[in-house]
């Protein structure tokens, strides 16, 4: 071991140990000059980690099975009875030639605006206002109580609000895999950046806005079950989290729906009307 110096007498006979400094240095005194001193080198001082906590298990959404695999199990047009396609037609010539079309004038302006509001460039412009009156606004398809969605408004402030719904309509119109598994996702409230409220009745009527000549403004399955049944007599099925989610049924539920419509409406606001006038008769 190397002998301790003292530095201010520079003896070594007489140096005592006094005590080990909380950073590992040495404190000495030479009893010659009575001179206190410190040596050696700091020690880092070792951190205690504290014990992680364990996780809460998380619980995984059911594995859903591909969409080649299950669409096999949804009706198709060939699935609808003949005599049920007959009676449907007949209803809708009916309808066409004796029930006049009065399009809302506020229709066509609103969703004008909103297909450039949901387009890739007017979506980063549009007012923020703007995002927040389309969620409470009935025109041309009413999406029910807006009550979530207005506390959800709040709480998060209009600028995570906002950017949400923007995040929400990007990934919808233009989000990576199947629009109808990426439906789902929002409409469950399984994506990131989900806006609650921002639900099934609203992704629809975003999608009808965004493709109208796809898209009937109808905007749920529910009710597209509904009409199926009781215009083409066709029992669509039940939503399985697994197979036949919600977004899925919602968007072949609709595609079902217009081509089994035909040709022969103004668009799709026309045909919905007539869906809805046929239910009753």
């Amino acid at each position: 071991m190397a002998l301790i110096v003292c530095p201010l007498c520079v003896r070594e006979d007489d140096i005592h140990l006094i005590r080990t400094l909380p950073d590992g240095r040495k404190e000495a005194r030479c009893d010659d000059c009575d001179f206190t001193f410190v040596f050696g080198s700091p020690v880092e001082e070792k951190k205690v980690v504290a014990p992680r906590k364990r996780a809460a298990p998380k619980v995984s959404k059911p594995s859903v099975a591909p969409i080649s695999v299950v669409v096999r199990r949804f009706p198709t047009i060939d699935d609808v009875v003949l005599t049920d396609r007959q009676g449907a037609e007949l209803l809708k010539q009916r309808f066409l030639a004796t029930v006049p079309y009065e399009p809302n004038r506020l229709v066509g302006p609103h969703w004008t605006k909103y297909r450039w509001v949901f387009s890739a460039d007017g979506l980063e412009k549009v007012a923020i206002a703007d995002l927040k009156y389309f969620a409470d606004d009935p025109i041309g398809a009413a999406t029910g109580d807006p009550t979530t969605f207005d506390k959800a408004w709040v709480l998060l402030g209009e600028l995570e609000g906002a950017r949400r719904v923007r995040a929400v309509t990007n990934h919808l119109l233009r989000g990576p895999g199947e629009l109808a598994d990426r439906l789902d996702d929002l409409a469950q409230g399984t994506y990131s950046m989900s806006m609650p409220g921002w639900d099934e009745a609203l992704l629809t009527k975003t999608l009808s806005v965004a493709d109208p000549d796809r898209f009937l403004p109808v905007v749920t399955y529910e009710q597209k079950k509904a009409l199926a049944l009781a215009v083409y007599g066709i029992e669509l099925p039940v939503v399985d989290e697994t197979s036949l989610t919600l977004g899925r049924l919602a968007v072949w539920s609709n595609d079902l729906l217009v081509e089994l419509l035909g040709d022969g409406f103004d668009d799709l606001h026309h045909a919905a009307a007539f869906l809805r006038w046929a239910k009753d008769q």
